[in-house]
């Protein structure tokens, strides 16, 4: 009798850690790897690192205000980006864009997108 409790035990222990794998999975989605080049437009504690970033090669008007709020160490240690300095000065960034899935209360999914910059070297 024990052997089957134990048995029942151990298979609802491994369902229930294939459902937590699977639940994990799906909050994080997609992650896209990007190198473009952009303007620095400075930093702020609450936004992070601004850059201004064309969306379009071709058209000029196409350009966006990009706001990076995470980077690696590796591009802390290339480009002091908390100076002043480097304000209006065009970087090579590389750059990887996460889509997290998150449900809200009321069962409502919502899209978000955090912006990492991986790379970045001045031009």
């Amino acid at each position: 009798m024990n052997t089957k409790k134990i048995t029942v035990f151990v298979l609802l222990v491994m369902v229930l850690s294939a459902n937590a794998f699977s639940k994990a999975s799906e909050i994080i989605q997609e992650k896209i790897k990007v190198t473009t080049t952009g303007i620095f437009d400075g930093y702020d504690p609450d936004d992070g690192y601004s850059f201004l970033i064309n969306e379009d090669a071709d058209d000029e008007d196409s350009e966006e205000t990009v706001y990076f709020s995470e980077i690696s160490e590796e591009a802390l240690k290339a480009v002091n980006l908390k100076s002043k300095d480097l304000v209006g000065k065009r970087f090579e960034i590389t750059y990887e864009i996460t889509e997290f899935e998150e449900e809200d209360e009321n069962g409502y999914t919502e899209v978000y997108e955090t912006y990492k910059i991986i790379q970045i070297k001045k031009l």
